[in-house]
């Protein structure tokens, strides 16, 4: 059999079609579908003309599948999947650790649950042999002995699968905030970059154009060297909520630091630029005071740049980028849109 890797998907491409080829190539080079081989494999899929696609086409090109050591040496030399430190998205020790005694209890009645069963068919054999051996003299007494004590293995197992679509259920349920609380910035509550990033990938995949702005808090080095960090996470939780409120119903996430990104799809970066130029107004006609202290801190305000590319999100906000740092250049407290 010729292995194979994959063309370049068509924009229409949905995510389970992508998933059933990363899958497919795993099984088909003998692959664990670890989160590193997974990371390859996706980039294989989305985009069969980049440098780790070549590689991997010269390695399988004669039918020879890709071996692990392999695969591991390309995703060391290509940076895939590989994250510093710093880079590494906080890991909940608490949420974690529950995860996993709900993981453990869940296995547990799972366990139990095939025993019954082995336990169950047993006495459906041995039920059944019983009543041959005894034949037509061991009388009714006899039967409902062995049907009851087989009821009462059924009455058990079913008790044992009730529990176990409970805990499934509560499993899922839970995994399902951890993944959602992965994907949130802790301070502001906004998106993060993972969940910013992963949107943008999937815009790009279904061919959707978008306009990107970045926002950037003027001079928020000194409000924390002035105020301290307590004032700085005070502002950046206004800052996100003053985003939000003027950019209703578009995706506004914390890139990092005094950093906002923010996707509008189905706009203009012209009429992005509008609603983010609203923010910008709004918040420098106010005049900051700490409650409880009545220390001042004076007016905030911030700089952005706005664009929308043909080529995707990912390089609008390139762009979008450029635009931040001309703004900052041209004096502060304005915006720049790719016009």
């Amino acid at each position: 059999m010729m292995l194979k890797i994959f063309q370049a998907p068509p924009r229409e491409l949905t995510h389970q079609k992508i998933f059933a080829r990363i899958g497919k190539f795993l099984v088909e080079h003998g692959l664990c579908p670890s989160p590193e081989n997974y990371s390859l494999v996706y980039q294989l899929v989305v985009d069969s003309d980049s440098a780790v696609s070549r590689e991997v086409k010269r390695l399988v090109s004669d039918g020879i599948r890709l071996s692990q050591p392999e695969a591991d040496r390309i995703r060391s030399e290509f940076g895939i999947g590989a994250k510093t430190a710093a880079e590494a998205e906080p890991v909940d020790d608490a949420a974690l650790a529950a995860a996993k005694l709900l993981l453990q209890q869940f296995a547990e009645t799972v366990e139990q649950a095939r025993v019954e069963t082995e336990l169950y068919g047993r006495d459906l054999e041995q039920g059944a042999a019983a009543l041959e051996t005894a034949g037509p003299e061991a009388g009714l007494g006899s039967l409902i002995r062995i049907t009851g004590a087989i009821l009462e293995r059924t009455r058990t197992a079913e008790r044992r699968l009730v529990q176990a679509e409970s805990e499934t259920q509560t499993l899922r349920r839970q995994l399902s905030e951890m993944v959602e609380e992965a994907r949130r910035d802790p301070l502001t509550g906004l998106a993060n970059r993972r969940a910013f990033e992963d949107r943008c990938r999937e815009l790009d995949l279904e061919g959707i154009q978008v306009a990107v702005a970045i926002c950037d808090i003027d001079h928020f080095k000194l409000i924390n060297d002035g105020h301290g960090h307590v004032v700085g996470d005070r502002v950046l939780k206004m800052m996100a909520k003053r985003l939000q409120r003027a950019c209703a119903g578009h995706m506004v996430a914390r890139l990092g630091g005094e950093e906002f990104v923010i996707l509008f799809e189905g706009l203009t970066a012209v009429e992005a630029g509008d609603l983010v130029d609203k923010a910008r107004r709004s918040l420098m006609r106010r005049d900051f005071v700490l409650r409880g202290t009545g220390e001042r801190i004076g007016q905030v305000t911030f700089s952005a740049g706005i664009a929308c590319c043909a080529d995707g999100a990912v390089q609008a906000l390139m762009r979008a980028d450029e635009l931040l740092y001309e703004a900052k250049n041209s004096g502060r407290n304005r915006i720049r849109v790719d016009e």
